[in-house]
């Protein structure tokens, strides 16, 4: 594919035909791109080496051909002639095409449909092998076109069907047609997979984090979709909600079907889950059964296992599950914690693994704990605690210790800092967590220890980046450092620098990364933002510094000052307890500062935002004198311009992975529910 050529759009293909027919061949999966299906008990040398069947009048003689490898980069392969014998010399009636090398094949087919391309890979044997599969062209289009989406959550594809789906299908999106297949397609291939793990007496390795095509088309044609509406239109969608319940927390599944919020309420036990679950373009209330009474501390939803809810109740960790065709949500015991631990922390990684920090705070010399638990593969008996590991914190000694996990690079990194014996310095050691690929420790969780060269602060706070690949550190001296981490799990400085520092404020309100980690910004003062960029080298360079315009009246001592950079690096937005800012970067233009609200005087509704990472949207709730729903977006031309504007009565609470759901509540209050929903005008959307 080539260019603006968009590889699923109905007007851009020639035809109902032929886009039907690309759906279909998206069917015949291959072993491996480029390799045809093997017939059934045949090897997989016997399918590389089988020679097509001659049509009458043909020859079936062909020169050797070099085949294509399942690298989602081409590679440059050309056709090797056999030679003949001097005496045998013959006259080569083959077409040209033969001789032609992989890679001009592949540059000339690119600028064809998705659709031509699957005929040509259907013309004969060589340009079979030289064209990579379908799958891998649409993810290569993907990655060049629109490698935001290629960074989407796997849990956009698995919530396609509930949520996504009747979206697309009322705003008649062209690309619903392949994802219904691909969806479809991945079903059959996650149902054979869990045939061949019933058979295996050990659960699989994990193996390298990779795109996940589907999720990466839902982002695509939710990307999409949002950035041609010129309005957005929100219908509230109401919550079976108790009287005077009081909210704590919440949060959505990444799949975006599953919403929980923790309460407090007078009727009820205290500090309980309330679980609801979107069905039929609805939330219905789902039970919650289980024989623990302790209230809950802590709660977070997994990636896998889907539809898998942890939570902690004193010392127990379980984890919920609904049962097969009803609403009712039972629980399995993942854990127990020691008595006298409290969870700080509870990461799910992407194959499923749930690593939790617990700390013992009320001994002299405190103890953290971190526990690596498996879940039950098919066949299994249960959850199953696979290490852990105790870290001593004497902090009447000057220890310090931080922590962060990475979900798609399996990975934890804990760093400690202890002053050296009759001296002013500090010993810093990062003890990296990762999962073993090789040698006898596949699929074990191993330790690996990087010593830090800063020995005259310490790290209190740390943050990884999107990707894995960089390590944020908040020292104890009022500045930041950001570390490479490579191959061998050792950590190399990259850069440091000065940022808003304040001990009892987390890194993460700070500090954001782009969701590739090639882009940092960072709060220098209450008013101003740095941007760091890192080259095609990658050695990290300092971008421009964004100001915000003044602010009246405004303390200059504002704890409350927190940072987020949108998916594609292009929106950035500042809030603090008076005001809230939004800059922008059009396509090859400056960052221009956009809009400012502020804070009226003796009002008590502060501006508040969050982030919709499909469509780049921000929302704000803001009083202005009246309480105001703003979201706003880029539009096709990239451009940031508003979306919707509606009164509300609630703050903003939060949005749904998908960015479908928008929360509105107040802590005493019940929560407020919209919902994205199509106009019906010509597939847009439309403000309510």
């Amino acid at each position: 594919m080539h260019g603006n050529l968009h590889p699923v759009c109905v007007s851009q293909l020639r035809g109902n035909t032929e886009y039907r027919q690309m759906i279909n061949r998206l069917s015949n999966r291959e072993s491996g791109a480029g390799h045809p299906p093997a017939p059934p008990g045949a090897s997989r040398e016997q399918s590389e080496t089988q020679q097509p069947t001659a049509r009458p009048g043909r020859q079936t003689g062909r020169p050797g051909i070099t085949t294509a490898c399942s690298s989602v980069n081409p590679v440059a392969l050309t056709s090797i002639q056999t030679p003949r014998p001097a005496d045998q010399a013959r006259i080569d009636t083959r077409s040209p095409a033969w001789h032609l090398p992989a890679l001009v094949l592949s540059k000339i087919v690119g600028y064809l449909s998705p659709s031509d391309q699957c005929r040509c890979a259907r013309v004969c044997r060589h340009w079979y092998d030289c064209l990579p599969a379908p799958r891998v062209r649409l993810m290569q289009w993907l990655q060049k076109n629109a490698p935001v989406s290629c960074l989407a959550d796997p849990g956009l594809g698995r919530g396609f069907n509930a949520r996504v789906a009747p979206f697309f299908q009322a705003t008649k999106n062209p690309i619903l047609p392949l994802l219904t297949h691909l969806l479809r397609e991945q079903e059959q291939e996650q149902e054979h997979g869990l045939t061949d793990s019933r058979q295996a007496s050990q659960p699989p390795p994990p193996a390298p984090a990779t795109p996940d095509l589907l999720a990466s088309l839902v982002h695509y044609g939710l990307n999409r979709q949002l950035t041609q509406a010129h309005q957005l239109r929100l219908r509230p969608s109401p919550l079976e909600w108790p009287a005077a319940a009081e909210i704590k927390r919440y949060s959505f599944s990444p799949c975006s079907r599953w919403l929980v919020f923790l309460c407090k309420a007078q009727t009820e036990p205290p500090l309980h889950l309330r679980l609801y679950g979107w069905e039929q373009g609805v939330w219905q209330r789902c039970q919650m059964v289980t024989d623990i009474v302790e209230p809950v501390t802590f709660f977070t939803f997994t990636s896998v296992p889907p539809d898998t809810l942890i939570s902690v109740h004193g010392v127990n960790v379980l984890a919920w599950n609904k049962a097969q065709d009803s609403t009712t949500w039972h629980s399995t015991l993942v854990c127990h914690i020691p008595p006298s631990y409290e969870v700080r922390d509870l990461y799910s990684m992407t194959d499923g693994d749930q690593i939790i920090v617990a700390a013992n705070t009320r001994v002299e010399r405190a103890v953290l704990r971190v526990l690596f638990c498996r879940p039950p593969y098919p066949g299994g008996k249960g959850w199953e605690t696979t290490r852990f590991q105790n870290y001593d914190v004497a902090f009447n000694l000057g220890m310090a210790m931080a922590w962060d996990a990475q979900p798609q690079s399996y990975q934890l990194v804990l760093t400690t800092s202890t002053w050296i014996e009759d001296s002013e310095n500090r010993v810093t050691e990062a003890h990296i967590w990762r999962k073993g690929r090789e040698g006898s420790q596949l699929g074990q969780w191993e330790v690996h220890r990087s010593r830090l060269p800063r020995h005259d602060s310490s790290p209190h706070d740390v943050i990884h980046s999107p990707d894995g690949h960089y390590l944020l550190g908040a020292l104890s001296n009022g500045q930041v450092c950001l570390w490479a981490l490579d191959a061998q799990c050792q950590l190399h400085e990259q850069l440091i620098t000065d940022y808003l520092y304040q001990p009892e404020c987390r890194l993460e309100s700070r500090a954001s990364f782009r969701c590739d980690g090639k882009q940092l910004a960072l709060l220098r003062s209450w008013w101003q933002v740095q941007l760091f960029y890192c080259d095609s080298n990658g050695h990290w360079q300092q971008g421009p510094l964004l100001e915000a315009p003044p602010v009246p009246h405004a303390p200059g001592d504002n704890r409350q000052t927190t940072i987020s950079l949108s998916a594609s690096g292009r929106t950035l937005v500042r809030q603090t307890a008076w005001c809230l800012d939004i800059w922008h970067q059009a396509p090859a233009a400056s960052w221009q500062h956009f809009v400012q609200f502020r804070k009226e005087e003796g009002h008590g509704f502060p501006p508040r935002y969050c982030l919709l990472q499909p469509g780049e949207l921000v929302c704000t709730t803001t009083a202005d004198p009246e309480k105001t729903l703003r979201v706003y977006g880029p539009d096709s031309r990239g451009q940031l311009v508003r979306k919707a504007h509606m009164p509300i009565t609630n703050d903003i609470y939060g949005v749904s992975p998908d960015g479908l759901s928008l929360v509105l509540g107040y802590t005493r209050t019940a929560p407020t529910v919209l919902q994205l929903a199509p106009s019906g005008e010509e597939g847009r959307c439309s403000l309510l």
